[in-house]
C-alpha cells in the first residue's frame, strides 16, 4: 500500500507540475515585464561579472565608464531584477505571511547574482588572454598599414590603395596572408603577408 500510496501521489504532483507550467506559461506569454525580469536577473549579473576581467580596447575614460561603471550597474540592474522576482514569488507562495519578504528576497536574490557574477569572472579571466592578444595585434596591423602607406577606403570595387597609390581590392584572407586584386591590373595580385598569430609582417607589391 505505501509503494501504490507513493505511485499515486508522484502521478498527481506530476499532474500538478504540468498544470503549473501551463499556468506559467500562459502568464509570462502575456506579461512581458516578467520576461524582461528573468533575462536582466540571469544575464546582466553574468555579462557584467564577464565585462569586468575579460580585457578591452579602451582608453583611461572608457575603462572608468564602460568597463567598471558599466559593468556595475549591469550587476545591480541583475540584482534589483532578482529581488523583484523572488519578492514576487515568495509573496504568492506564502500569502503574504512572512514577517519580511523583501528581505529574504534581496538575501536570495543576492546568492544568486554573486554566483552568477563569479561564473562570468571566470568566464571572462579565461577570454582574457586571447581577446588581449586580438588586441594587442589588431594595434601592430594598424600601426604596419600607416607606416606602408595604406589607405582604406568605404568602397566595394576598390578597398584600399598602396603606398604607390595603386587601387586594391581585398580579395580573401588566408592564415599566412591576405590577398588584394589590383584594380585596373588584369590578373595582377598584391598580398599582405602574415605571422603564424596574424600580424602583418610584409608587403609584396603588384605581382
Amino acid at each position: 500500500m505505501a509503494l501504490v500510496a507513493a505511485g499515486i501521489g508522484g502521478t498527481a504532483v506530476a499532474g500538478f507540475g504540468l498544470a503549473f507550467g501551463r499556468d506559467i506559461y500562459k502568464t509570462t506569454k502575456k506579461n512581458v515585464e516578467l520576461i524582461a525580469l528573468l533575462l536582466a536577473a540571469a544575464i546582466c549579473p553574468f555579462v557584467g561579472g564577464r565585462g569586468l576581467v575579460r580585457g578591452h580596447d579602451r582608453g583611461f575614460l572608457g575603462t572608468i565608464f564602460l568597463t567598471v561603471l558599466g559593468s556595475l550597474l549591469l550587476i545591480a540592474a541583475g540584482l534589483c531584477a532578482a529581488t523583484l522576482l523572488m519578492f514576487g514569488v515568495l509573496v504568492l507562495v506564502t500569502d503574504d505571511k512572512l514577517d519580511s519578504p523583501f528581505l529574504l528576497a534581496l538575501l536570495g536574490a543576492f546568492v544568486v547574482t554573486a554566483l552568477l557574477v563569479g561564473i562570468g569572472i571566470v568566464v571572462g579571466l579565461v577570454q582574457r588572454p586571447k581577446r588581449l592578444k586580438t588586441i594587442a595585434v589588431g594595434k601592430f596591423n594598424e600601426r604596419f598599414l600607416e607606416e606602408n602607406g595604406f589607405r582604406e577606403t568605404d568602397g566595394d570595387d576598390i578597398t584600399h590603395y598602396d603606398d604607390c597609390g595603386q587601387a586594391l581590392r581585398f580579395l580573401e584572407a588566408h592564415p599566412d596572408r591576405l590577398v588584394f586584386m589590383a584594380v585596373g591590373r588584369r590578373g595582377k595580385r598584391a598580398f599582405i603577408d602574415l605571422d603564424q598569430d596574424g600580424r602583418m609582417v610584409g608587403y609584396s607589391g603588384i605581382k
